[in-house]
């Protein structure tokens, strides 16, 4: 090993990882300080390896500049800001002047979009589509440019400053659906081999997840706490929260923050409007959607509801069943989050009624 080899960037190596892992230090005490129960303290800690294992690959292993690649930002163990369970997210990043396509199958979903993001916490959405807007072809196959000069039908304007793109697709069945499929490829400018890592990189790096998880952290646990205020009502996302947890803008959005006394649930009445899809889900502290892989009753969504003889639908939340249809199981949590998600409603919006009721 040479001398070059050993000494030139320790330093600033160690520099750059201290600096790190000191903000890791303290955004979980944060974390556990922040927690209104043991069990969401537990669950805290993991959201900041969730969000950890997403900022990684987000600016290490899938970075703008290079071959673009589709990731998973959230999964079924990958989770921020109200991930829905019904919902199959795919994320690629954007270089200023890129020029890329999308091509893929339509598939069986009620829904699918494409949204160009740029970085930053306040009006982050650049230019978006849904499959109601795209030409696809007579076999469901479809192609999609994305950034470059406006090609008419089939473009997403990347503006000047987008960052990234997320792919969303809503599906009834997560697991049995016909499901849709994505392809991204470069158009220009064209790539070459991406470099190997260097000190600079992995410096610049561990300064981007320090910052990353640390907005993320705090934008929950605000938000949370803000709902943790007004207990058991519904409140309107308003838009300006949407776009900072970059949401779609084809949804509406309400949340609850539930609080129950033993013996207790709550009793939601909806009369939902026609729309491409909508559903109410339970959410932790941190707005992660429950563990859901094994067939837990945490989301409702329209495809499921049981309706009553004038259509509207009663849902019930908490920790026991009540014997009812549409239950949503806290699984012996007494407080929970709940988000309801409207997509592409056709009409105004009836408010959902809340009642605490003894079961």
């Amino acid at each position: 090993m040479t001398k070059s080899d050993t000494s030139s960037n320790e330093q600033q190596l160690r520099d750059a990882w201290d600096a790190f892992t000191d903000s890791l230090k303290t955004m979980g005490h944060e974390v556990l300080r922040s927690a209104p129960t043991d069990v969401e303290r537990a669950d805290g800690l993991r959201f900041i390896l969730r969000q950890l294992a997403y900022r990684e690959e987000q600016f290490l292993e899938f970075p703008s500049g290079y071959k673009p690649e589709l990731f998973f930002p959230e999964s079924p163990t990958r989770k921020v800001f109200a991930d829905c369970p019904d919902t199959i997210y795919h994320q690629f990043s954007t270089a200023r002047r890129g020029q890329y396509r999308i091509t893929g199958t339509r598939g069986e979903s009620p829904y699918i979009s494409f949204t160009a993001y740029r970085a930053g916490a306040v009006d982050r959405v650049v230019a978006d589509l849904h499959d109601g807007e795209l030409n696809i072809n007579t076999d469901g196959t479809f192609s999609l440019t994305v950034g470059g000069p406006d090609s008419g039908a089939n473009h997403l304007d990347l503006g000047d400053d987008a960052a990234f793109v997320i792919i969303r697709e809503y599906t009834h069945d997560r697991i049995n659906g016909v499901k849709a499929t994505f392809e991204v490829e470069q158009v220009s400018p064209e790539l070459g081999h991406r470099p190997e890592l260097d000190a600079n990189q992995i410096s610049s790096v561990l300064g981007l997840l320090g910052i990353g998880l640390n907005w993320v952290n705090a934008a929950t646990m605000r938000l949370s706490e803000e709902l943790r205020q007004r207990p058991n009502v519904m409140n309107e996302a308003a838009a300006d929260l949407v776009s900072e947890m970059a949401g779609t803008p084809h949804n509406h959005y309400q949340l609850c923050y539930v609080q129950l006394e033993a013996g207790q649930a709550l009793e939601l009445e909806l009369d939902p409007p026609s729309c491409r899809y909508w559903s109410v889900h339970l959410n932790n502290w941190w707005l992660e959607s429950p563990e859901f892989r094994d067939g837990q009753y945490v989301c409702i969504n329209d495809a499921q509801a049981l309706r009553k003889p004038d259509g509207t639908i009663k849902m019930f939340v908490g920790p026991e069943d009540p014997g009812t249809d549409n239950w949503l199981d806290t699984k012996g949590r007494s407080e929970t989050i709940l988000l309801a998600r409207y997509l592409l409603p056709e009409k105004e919006l009836p408010p959902i009624i809340t009642n605490l009721i003894n079961i």
